[in-house]
């Protein structure tokens, strides 16, 4: 298993865009929007690991209620996973807090899902296949 990417929530997308290409010199490889979670993401390239920034784009989504409780910043380390549906099984059987009924489909087109922050030292963790 390796960190397949670092999701980063953002307020104001355009500062952050600018910020980002600053600091990697380049573009954003890849904007997604993902409809069913209410928000957009914009891809990095950080030297083979990947950088997302999150940006709401409806006041009710996932993104949009974490920015409203904690502010921007880190939001979720995502794993990438040899089978998710192996990965969801064997972390529910072990008790972890897992959100929603099972894999579903994210950005990159990735299936995904999260295991609760409470069960993981206060991170988000995601996994992807």
């Amino acid at each position: 298993m390796k960190l397949e990417h670092i999701g980063i929530a953002v307020r104001d997308i355009n500062a952050s865009l600018e910020q980002f290409r600053t600091l990697f010199g380049a573009e954003p490889y890849k904007v997604e929007d993902v409809a069913s979670e209410g928000v957009r993401t914009y891809f990095f390239d950080a030297g083979g690991s990947k950088i997302e920034l999150l940006e709401a784009t409806t006041s009710d989504s996932p993104i949009a209620r974490f920015l409203d409780k904690r502010g921007p910043g880190l939001h979720h380390l995502a794993f990438s996973s040899e089978d998710i549906d192996a990965d969801w099984d064997r972390l529910s059987k072990a008790g972890y807090t897992l959100i929603g009924e099972g894999p579903k489909a994210g950005a990159d087109g990735k299936s995904i899902f999260f295991v609760h922050p409470r069960d993981t030292e206060g991170v988000l963790t995601e996994f992807c296949f």
